[in-house]
């Protein structure tokens, strides 16, 4: 029994402990506005130099676009010059976000013309407007991770593209 009573309060201390300790990787609200604010900034950076000091050299970023994750800054800073030579007036706007530890969870809104081929797809003329939700991982003020989430159907859409249905042959 007393052994009982020493273990009990042994793990009552520990989960104490550890519950009191602070996440020395924890950001504030105040830090992740900074880092936002720049994220914002540097989807309009066409010379993609503002990626070199919000990104760490270890970034990662995963996308619905994406069949796999796009690793280092030179792919991203690519991307956004891409992005920007389809949509030259391609805006990001941060709604609203939230931050627990070192992640800072984002709903965001984008909008923009198509003045620019993306990809293989010509250009269209057509305004877009589309939200999406991204959660970044960060530290020492760098993003380390993207994770963002957004519906590419509805973006296709926007820009007069038609989902048809498969076509089956009967036997």
């Amino acid at each position: 029994m007393k052994y009982n009573n020493i273990i009990l309060f042994t793990l009552i201390v520990l989960s104490i402990s550890v519950g009191c300790q602070s996440n020395e990787n924890s950001i504030t609200n105040e830090e992740a506005k900074l880092v936002l604010d720049k994220v914002e900034t540097m989807h309009i950076d066409v010379d993609g130099k503002l990626a070199y000091e919000i990104l760490d050299s270890s970034y990662i970023h995963y996308s619905p676009l994406f069949p796999s994750p796009a690793s280092g800054i030179d792919a991203y800073a690519y991307n956004i010059k891409s992005n920007l030579r389809s949509f030259p007036d391609f805006s990001l706007k941060i709604d609203s976000f939230f931050v627990k530890g070192d992640i800072i969870y984002s709903y965001w809104t984008r909008k923009g013309t198509n003045t620019g081929s993306l990809g293989r797809m010509p250009t269209t003329g057509k305004k877009i407007n589309f939200s999406g939700f991204t959660f970044y991982r960060v530290k020492d003020g760098k993003i380390l991770e993207e994770h963002t989430y957004w519906n590419v159907l509805e973006l296709y859409k926007q820009l007069g593209f038609q989902i048809l249905p498969p076509v089956f042959e009967e036997k």
